[in-house]
């Protein structure tokens, strides 16, 4: 309806002005009919009959340039809200398609399907006798083991190192997870780089023959599946 209305109101503005071009001494004529009563008050009758004719061609020129612009401008904004409409409405329904996870048999696969779909989740360490938490967002799946990166001088790496003991958790929107494992150091070339293969924007941090990249695979894990309306279900891998 807005863009009906925005459409017919471009329309009438630029019927105008292309008439105040075209036919410029009879604009004139119109605009003095309709306007001749505040001429007249504001004592500018005479500037008027005599403007001239150049100048009603000039403006009316430019208002059709502007109009057009405004025009062109204002379409380009209304398609990319209704693109950013649509992107949203589609990555809904693809949520909706992969909220279908079945969790009735969970395995470890079940475990990666469901942290990739989150996206985002949460990993505990220890600092001392002091939590820590953070997102974290890759996970990957290789020589069937379930894999975590991160870089060797955050101090998250430090905490593993010195606690492999960790928990993770993730939530999206009807099931949540928890998993307590102990986090392993794999330092393979191979295993660092299926990990970027998989996440390809991290190339621009890591490589994996750097001294930084580091990629550790859960061990002894215990994954906890919970929600409202279903018994938890465990998976051990």
């Amino acid at each position: 309806m807005t863009i009906i209305f925005f459409k017919v109101v471009f329309i009438v503005f630029i019927v105008i002005a292309l008439f105040g071009f075209f036919f410029t001494r009879k604009f004139l004529d119109i605009q003095y009919r309709f306007f001749s009563w505040y001429y007249k008050l504001a004592g500018i009758e005479a500037q008027f009959k005599t403007k001239s004719p150049a100048v009603i061609k000039t403006t009316s020129l430019i208002g059709i340039v502007f109009l057009c612009f405004f025009y062109f401008a204002a379409m380009e904004d209304f398609e990319k809200k209704n693109q950013n409409a649509a992107a949203v409405a589609t990555e809904g329904q693809k949520t909706e398609v992969t909220e279908t996870i079945n969790l009735e048999d969970p395995d470890m696969k079940t475990v990666y399907d469901f942290l990739k779909k989150c996206e985002t989740y949460y990993l505990a360490t220890v600092e001392n006798d002091q939590p820590r938490v953070r997102p974290f967002g890759t996970i990957d799946l290789f020589e069937d083991k379930l894999y975590i990166q991160t870089g060797k001088v955050k101090n998250v790496s430090k905490q593993m190192a010195k606690n492999p003991k960790v928990e993770i958790c993730a939530f999206d929107g009807n099931t949540w997870i928890r998993i307590e494992a102990v986090v392993v150091n794999d330092d393979r070339i191979e295993a660092k780089q299926h990990m970027l293969d998989n996440y390809p924007s991290l190339r621009q941090m890591y490589k994996a023959d750097d001294n930084n990249t580091q990629v550790l695979y859960l061990k002894d894990a215990t994954a906890t599946f919970y929600s409202f309306t279903q018994e938890p279900k465990v998976v051990k891998f």
